[in-house]
């Protein structure tokens, strides 16, 4: 069984300090070997095509400008990852004033104050103050823990962020799918509906010259209330859809005035085009935000760790001090009373330590939950890619099926009108057969739903947008530049962690 070091240098991204403090004073079983080495240079399974890298800017592989449009708006305007920027913001004021702990510490104090003696008509006028700085020696490295556990918690929040921009492209891409499968049912429906409604006016027909019956009448009646009873249903999908894509592109229900004629008319499916790549289990592990977040929460947990294991020893700090510089008793120019102070001082916890040793037995079970995690999310990852792949690949087998059973029916719905106005069968053949027509026709909408969602579904288990930067320049370059100047500004950068 390898050490923890050397499951912690394989697996993350920490400092040789780190490693060390870990080795040295955590009882963590490695984390086991989630994807073995020969996995590593392994295909997927269920994989398309391996060749061509997973492009960043996916959504545009289908091939249709407005889906194009509405995912890039949902990256510029959504909420949620107007929140996870701020929170990014809130991880980098937080290492900014983590590193200030290597700086010193200044402190001052002053009052004035005008006395009257209760034997004395006088007025005295008092004033007195003092400034300190104190500056901790890090010996023991807690504050080298302290800048890295800020360090690994704002990289998981940029990772974080990362993940919340691809769950949102996604999700606007398959509501968009959505909207246009709803459309596409309701229009099938909808043609469908205006079929079974001829039939019954043709029954109609045949009844007043005698060769119809109720029965077939009543039969005809029932299957073209049963599909028009439908039409709300899709109608309701295709309004879901819109304000689905209206909370998710950051405006009001309704507010789509816009793309409000487009999104209105019925339009095809997009469909992917070309190879749909995945990549290998190696490449997918160091692509997945989800997983570089988890891995960095195990080296911010080991930080934290180390931070509690600071406390088992005295803190060392270099202390200076003024002290009343400005004390005076009656003359505000009397500086008899001023002093100063200078010279190291130590706190410590001990000798009793049993709350510190419990904290860091805390600590260190929670880096183990880490550790768990982590595994889990590498599982997770794997499973959700062959999943989507898989069930792409079986709904692409479908699709030939699909169509020839409609054409097949379409065929067997017009000979079975033939042979009904030839008076060979009776119309519950041809009521039959445009049930089945209708069938294989929303069936092959369904197919089509169902591709396009699995495809969407494989992008976001690749891991999408993985690149900081390409998240930031290629669609919002405003945005990005605007953020580039406030990073200047506060001293730190936000794209200057590895990706």
């Amino acid at each position: 069984m390898k050490s923890l070091k050397d499951t912690v240098l394989r697996s993350l991204r920490m400092s040789p300090l780190l490693c060390l403090v870990a080795c040295a004073s955590i009882d963590v079983p490695p984390a086991p070997a989630v994807v073995p080495a020969e996995a590593t240079r392994a295909k997927f399974e269920y994989a398309i095509e391996d060749t061509i890298p997973v492009t960043p800017t996916w959504w545009r592989q289908f091939d249709d400008q407005l889906m194009v449009s509405l995912v890039e708006k949902a990256l510029a305007e959504n909420r949620t990852l107007e929140a996870a920027r701020a929170n990014l913001g809130q991880a980098d004021a937080t290492l900014k004033r983590a590193r200030l702990a290597k700086s010193y510490e200044t402190g001052s104090i002053g009052d004035l104050a005008l006395e009257k003696n209760s034997v004395s008509t006088a007025f005295d006028l008092n004033a007195s103050g003092a400034l300190s700085a104190s500056w901790e020696i890090d010996v023991f490295g807690r504050v080298e823990a302290l800048i890295s556990s800020a360090e690994f918690s704002r990289e998981a929040a940029l990772e974080s962020k990362r993940d919340i921009a691809v769950l949102i492209a996604s999700q606007t891409a398959q509501a968009y799918v959505d909207l246009r499968g709803a459309q596409q049912r309701l229009e099938v429906a909808e043609e469908s509906a205006e079929l079974q409604d001829e039939s019954l006016d043709l029954l109609r027909e045949l009844a007043d010259a005698g060769r119809s019956n109720d029965l077939d009448f009543n039969r005809a009646e029932s299957l073209f209330l049963t599909t028009k009873a439908s039409l709300p249903t899709f109608r309701a999908s295709v309004e879901t859809a819109r304000t689905r894509l209206a909370a998710l592109t950051g405006v009001p229900v309704g507010d789509l005035a816009l793309d409000a004629p487009l999104l209105m008319e019925t339009r095809p499916i997009p469909r992917h085009s070309g190879a749909l790549s995945s990549g290998t289990p190696a490449e997918l592990l160091r692509r997945r935000p989800d997983i570089r977040e988890a891995e960095a929460r195990i080296s911010e947990q080991l930080a934290l760790g180390e931070i509690e294991r600071s406390r088992l020893f005295p803190v060392i700090s270099f202390d200076a001090s003024l002290n009343n510089i400005l004390g005076t008793v009656g003359n505000v120019t009397d500086f008899d009373s001023f002093g100063f102070g200078i010279g190291p001082s130590l706190s410590w916890e001990g000798p009793d330590l049993r709350r510190v040793r419990a904290d860091i037995e805390i600590a260190d079970l929670e880096t183990r939950e880490s550790f768990a995690l982590y595994e889990q999310t590498v599982l997770d990852a794997l499973a959700e890619v062959e999943s989507s792949l898989a069930s792409y690949r079986r709904e692409l087998e479908r699709r030939d099926d699909l169509m020839g059973a409609s054409e097949a029916a379409a065929n067997a719905l017009r000979l079975a009108r033939l042979r009904f106005q030839e008076g060979i069968d009776d119309f519950l053949d041809v009521l039959d057969a445009q049930r089945t027509l209708l069938d294989t026709r929303d069936d092959i909408v369904q197919n089509d739903i169902a591709i396009t969602t699995f495809a969407i579904s494989a992008y976001r288990a690749f891991g999408g947008m993985w690149s900081d930067e390409e998240l930031q320049n290629t669609r919002f370059p405003e945005a990005s530049t605007a953020q580039a100047s406030q990073n200047s500004n506060a001293g730190t950068s936000l794209e200057s962690q590895p990706s």
